[in-house]
């Protein structure tokens, strides 16, 4: 006896739902498979929390924290020798960059007029007037650097715009880094911008705000609502070393909407992210810098984003060196391919994680699909 077309279709329409089903859940089955398999840790921050960072990070707070200390490696100075010959795993991978959303900038403009002044307006009263050409286009013997945001203009276009700084709170007092802005309203960082190794403890009241420049936050403050790093950088101990620790300092955050109810990717739109490629490549990086590689205060500190640009080299396993004479405050920020000012362009292959005092490189871990890849996966930003 044949089955009724009603009911044929009712199987057709219920394996069909199976299937969408099955393909839905995937991304949660695979990031409990990788907190099973103790790849990463995942803090989940409290609605209360949240509020009370909201609250805590005025304009003066987020003006006046403390640079983050770049971690230091005190050991000698060189690359892991015995990593260097060892292939690389894996097929290069990437993830797009993607546009704001076109009336982003119509309604930032309104929700935070103060932000938006012209430039001989805000520099004027900051007596930011004395600008000189060397300042703006500085440059060193394997590497270039220079001021990012300086001019007003350059504030909000792209990829400048994805970069910000990340503030928090430590057993120290308030303090902030460097991150950028990634897909799914997420940021990457440091994983030593979020976790503390010490006291085993997660730093608190994190807020990324993007395109900051000289105080001013033109699209708002988003609040982190959770934070995800490798379990190998939660139970690194003892002294810090750039060959054994950079390649686990990578942390991702997924960010709640700013005051206006708008998300950071409809605000500012979002970097792409690259990982598995190669230890050679030419690098921008970016970030919010306060001390140069010798400790010393830089002008303007912390004010501006600054970027650096040169030849990457292998340092160690998974772990990347290039030339930049940048230090404490430009930690977790981005090392960016496909650097173009104004244009819709730029992938994230790694982020600032240490120094060696005196030596003009940064260091930072190369983005893999054993390290990038799990954490976007239990966030979400896959």
């Amino acid at each position: 006896m044949k089955k009724p077309i009603h009911a044929i279709l009712g199987v057709l329409v219920i394996a069909i739902v199976f299937f969408i089903t099955s393909i839905a859940s995937k991304p949660s089955a695979l990031a409990a498979a990788y907190d099973e398999q103790d790849l990463t840790i995942t803090e989940k921050i409290s609605r209360a929390e949240q509020e009370a960072a909201a609250a805590f990070w005025t304009k003066d707070a987020l003006t006046n924290a403390e640079v983050m200390v770049m971690p230091i490696d005190y050991g000698p100075f060189g690359p892991d020798v015995f990593s260097l010959d060892q292939a690389i795993p894996g097929t290069p991978g990437y993830s797009s960059p993607g546009a704001a959303r076109p009336n982003a900038n119509a309604i930032a403009r309104k929700a935070y007029p103060g932000e938006w002044v012209n430039s001989s307006q805000s520099d004027a009263a900051t007596g930011n007037t004395d600008i000189t050409a060397d300042e703006i286009a500085g440059s060193s013997q394997v590497f270039t650097s220079y001021y990012g945001n300086l001019w007003f203009p350059a504030q909000k276009i792209y990829p400048h715009k994805w970069v910000g700084r990340f503030s928090f709170i430590t057993n120290n007092g308030t303090s902030y880094c460097s991150a950028t802005a990634i897909s799914k309203n997420h940021i990457v960082t440091a994983a030593h911008c979020v976790f503390d190794t010490v006291i085993n403890q997660w730093y608190t009241n994190k807020v990324f705000i993007p395109a900051y420049r000289n105080g001013s936050t033109p699209y708002g403050s988003f609040i982190a609502t959770s934070c995800t790093i490798l379990n190998q950088w939660k139970y690194m101990s003892g002294d810090f070393s750039i060959n054994r620790w950079t390649k686990y300092d990578v942390a991702v955050c997924s960010v709640r909407t700013n005051s206006e109810g708008k998300t950071l990717n409809y605000m500012v739109g979002w970097a792409g992210r690259e990982w598995d490629e190669g230890y050679t490549r030419n690098f921008f990086n970016m970030g919010y810098p306060w001390k140069d590689t010798s400790l010393n205060y830089l002008n303007r500190a912390g004010q501006f984003l600054r970027i650096c640009t040169a030849e990457s080299f292998q340092q160690a396993t998974d772990t990347l060196g290039m030339g930049c004479n940048y230090g404490s405050g430009i930690s977790g920020g981005p090392w960016m391919i496909s650097y173009a000012p104004n244009v819709l362009s730029g992938y994230v292959n790694s982020v600032n994680s240490g120094l060696y005092i005196g030596q003009d490189n940064l260091y930072g871990i190369r983005f893999t699909s054993n390290n990038i890849v799990p954490i976007c996966i239990v966030q979400g930003c896959d």
